[in-house]
């Protein structure tokens, strides 16, 4: 009897450890702590989960590979998640993995699938990216405008809204686009800054284009995006 009770009590104690492994990697922050968060993935895949658990993990730590740069092992645990468990995220995970790899093809391919049941802004600003790598200029317009509809005041909605706007030589909206995402991100956002500047010029705004140039790189002193638009601008 002394000896069950002492199994069943090695085995719970077991059980918890596995759990709070699991637990761990999949609330740890992907962008703050990729290191932590492999480890922590790692450790729970050695224990006995659940198909749904398993899959979360492999996602998790997909996730984070593709964060140190491991696109590789990324597309790897990414894919093994989608079989065992096919989420809307999990595939948009997958899609972004194939983008970092230069499949760019693949990945819009994914996120159109998925879009068609889940439209979600991740998912068509995402899929906004791609097409502009694709240099599918108008139909990145429209995703990144899609994307907007659902949520306006996303720095990187607005961004690469007001970017594929200026792409497209529609420098008034790119204009509206960038001095929104500005109502809420002038003073972090140089991007920003850099799109209603380039929007400014292609409006033959010079003088303002420039003057909001200069008065953005004080703010930020050390941003390449500005440097280079100011040091263009002496050109005209």
């Amino acid at each position: 009897m002394r000896i069950g009770t002492v199994l069943a009590g090695g085995l719970m104690l077991w059980a918890q450890g596995a759990f709070a492994e699991y637990e761990t990697c999949i609330s740890l922050n992907a962008n703050r702590q990729p290191v932590e968060t492999v480890e922590a993935c790692t450790a729970a895949l050695e224990t006995e989960l659940s198909d749904y658990q398993l899959a979360e993990a492999l996602a998790a730590r997909g996730v984070e590979w593709r964060q140190l740069g491991e696109n590789g092992k990324s597309l790897r645990d990414l894919r093994r998640a989608k079989h065992l468990e096919p989420s809307h995220n999990t595939q948009r995970m997958l899609a972004w993995t194939w983008h970092e790899l230069g499949y760019d093809k693949t990945a819009e391919w994914l996120y159109t699938r998925v879009l068609k049941e889940a439209p979600t802004m991740q998912g068509y600003l995402s899929r906004c990216v791609v097409r502009q790598e694709l240099r599918k200029d108008e139909l990145a317009v429209e995703d990144c405008g899609a994307a907007m509809d659902l949520d306006s005041e996303n720095e990187d909605v607005t961004y690469f809204y007001a970017r594929a706007l200026n792409i497209v030589e529609r420098p008034q909206d790119a204009l509206e686009v960038a001095e929104r995402g500005l109502e809420f991100h002038s003073k972090t956002s140089a991007r920003l800054h850099v799109q209603k500047a380039i929007a400014l010029a292609g409006l033959r705004r010079i003088d303002d284009a420039i003057a909001t140039a200069k008065a953005a790189k004080k703010r930020f002193p050390e941003d390449d995006s500005l440097a280079k638009f100011l040091a263009l601008s002496q050109e005209w």
